[in-house]
């Protein structure tokens, strides 16, 4: 029997999937209902029938009124996902034991689009979106499958967008060879009774990585360029002085450096466009200096051992008590030395990229969630390199969420396109 068109739910999101966070925003366009979604970009797989104990049908309505994406637990059914084993998303994932702990390969050449975990991560978030809608609006868990309709924008990174863009909007779409429209099985099973959501994605955008933020900040026009210029005035009004939002808007010619965990990008526009021939990607991040400063601490200082690095990551991040202030100091130089190793390998790709851009370039964006703890580092060695172009360094506490903006913004211009196609042709049908 096949589903009634208002039984569908309608997604439309955009998903950042970084090598060290998920930033996401996902909007229910029946309901007009917003999600902003972050969580690290780990899972803890395995296949014994009950890792946890799952949590009374009575509860759903309390947890999915928490941060439900940082406590899914999960099975896929999918061509993208090679076994069926229960997953655990997010922060629940890191205080899991005994089970297979997955993160992205931030060392070596492996594309993060050929990673199984970049699709379970994306499936996990608009099945967990539907569920949690669901039960806003009823009260209590479906008696019944879900089914839903997506429309995503995603990101990889330069090196790969190019060349993958389009087979991996495929494989999730599916399509390929006139087949039918791939669906992928989400069963979720945090309460007693398990729930099956079926996705099937109707369209998908794929942007390059750096690129979405340079797009998300041009969308939003003035009200977001103040707000920058506002932030940077208040660290460093010189490097702004006479800038004006406006001016900022009008901007046509840009470079991005996009710190991510397990990647540098360097988005570069040109007359307003991307540029694919002057855009790079530097294939190390934030995550390769944390694992590396582990891989040095595990040979010299017992002391000092770390399961993973976003434990690491988390550990620095925290304010230390007077018992482990010694401790932490000393993982602190540890990162501190591999993050200059980094700051070298940055400064000599963005020459490459600003000379390639050309004399042209009028700004330089910094951004990302791994900018913020090595701005100390990285922020004067950009300045020297750049001259006298401005280089406007943004706080990670929103510019880490800039991609998962543009990347919405990409979905939702299709899905209004789309939209008014339909429109026109109802129209078109109603006059003959």
């Amino acid at each position: 029997m096949s589903a009634n068109s208002n039984d569908i739910i309608t997604l439309t999101g955009g998903i950042d999937v970084g090598n060290g966070y998920v930033k996401g925003v996902i909007q229910n366009t029946k309901l007009e209902i917003f999600d902003e979604i972050d969580l690290p970009s780990a899972v803890v797989s395995t296949s014994r029938t009950s890792p946890k104990v799952p949590l009374p049908d009575a509860d759903a309505a309390s947890v999915m009124a928490g941060d439900f994406y940082n406590q899914l637990d999960c099975s896929l059914t999918t061509t993208l996902v090679a076994a069926s084993d229960r997953r655990i998303f997010g922060r629940a994932a890191l205080s899991v034991r005994g089970s297979k702990f997955t993160e992205f390969e931030v060392l070596g050449k492996h594309s993060k689009a050929d990673q199984e975990l970049s699709k379970v991560l994306v499936l996990g978030a608009f099945a967990a979106k539907a569920l949690r809608d669901y039960v806003r609006v009823n009260g209590a868990l479906p008696d019944h499958e879900l089914r839903v309709h997506v429309r995503a924008g995603l990101a990889l990174p330069i090196s790969e967008f190019v060349a993958r863009r389009h087979s991996y909007a495929a494989e999730f779409i599916g399509l390929l060879g006139g087949s039918d429209p791939t669906v992928h099985l989400v069963t979720i099973k945090n309460f007693s009774t398990p729930v099956s959501v079926r996705l099937q994605f109707v369209d998908i955008q794929v942007m390059a990585e750096g690129a979405s933020a340079q797009f998300a900040i041009t969308d939003k026009g003035e009200p977001l360029a103040q707000a920058l210029l506002d932030d940077l005035r208040t660290r460093d009004a010189s490097v702004v002085e006479g800038v004006t939002a406006s001016d900022l808007v009008a901007v046509q010619n840009t470079i991005g450096v996009d710190v991510g965990e397990g990647t540098v990008n360097f988005p570069v526009f040109t007359d307003g466009r991307f540029n694919p021939e002057a855009a790079a990607t530097l294939d190390e991040g934030y995550g390769t200096a944390l694992m590396n400063a582990m891989e040095r601490m595990s040979e010299s200082d017992a002391t000092l051992q770390f399961s993973s690095r976003k434990q690491l990551a988390d550990f620095l991040h925290a304010k230390p008590s007077v018992l482990v202030k010694n401790r932490h100091q000393r993982a602190a130089g540890f990162v501190e030395d591999e993050a200059g190793y980094l700051v070298d390998e940055i400064a000599s790709s963005f020459g490459d990229v600003l000379s390639q851009a050309g004399a042209t370039t009028e700004v330089v964006y910094v951004y990302g969630g791994g900018s913020g703890p090595i701005k100390h580092l990285l922020h004067p060695v950009l300045l020297k390199a750049a001259g006298d172009v401005p280089v406007l360094y943004l706080d990670s506490s929103y510019s880490r969420h800039l991609n998962r903006e543009g990347l919405y913004i990409a979905a939702r211009h299709v899905e209004r396109q789309a939209l008014a196609a339909k429109a026109a042709g109802k129209h078109s049908k109603a006059v003959s």
